[in-house]
């Protein structure tokens, strides 16, 4: 395995903790609380946080894989993957989510965004280590 694949996803599974920490835990964070039935747990749960998180895993090991087998690796190419990603496969569930389930509108925005600037934080950290 290539080095600066591992050193890819390293990188894009930090940038991708910290844009979930800022899109999905601080910004309107009061929000969750306008519907509290909606949410299983009550306060900070620790094992939710980490298998939550756990999740980005396969996320950015499949977008940096995807950008390295297309061979995208420019920056405006890896951004229009990550784009393309997220339009096809996370803003959809999200926003349906937002749909069907009571959650305030504010959260649900907060997330999808969250979701773009997350892949393309990884998109772009992809691009300047892999780009020849």
């Amino acid at each position: 395995m290539d080095w600066r694949l591992l050193l890819a996803v390293v990188i894009g599974l930090v940038l991708a903790s910290l844009a979930d920490w800022l899109f999905a835990g601080v910004l309107f964070h009061d929000r969750y609380q306008t519907y509290p039935e909606v949410w299983r747990f009550r306060g900070a749960n620790p094992k939710a946080l980490v298998a939550a998180q756990a999740l980005s895993v396969p996320t950015v090991v499949g977008l940096v894989i995807l950008i390295e087998w297309t061979r995208m690796t420019d920056l405006p190419s890896a951004i229009t993957i990550a784009l393309l990603v997220w339009a096809c496969a996370a803003a959809p569930p999200i926003v349906a989510n937002g749909i069907y389930i009571k959650i305030d509108w504010r959260v649900v925005a907060s997330h999808c965004v969250g979701w773009m600037v997350k892949l393309g934080l990884v998109a772009a950290a992809t691009s300047f280590i892999l780009h020849r």
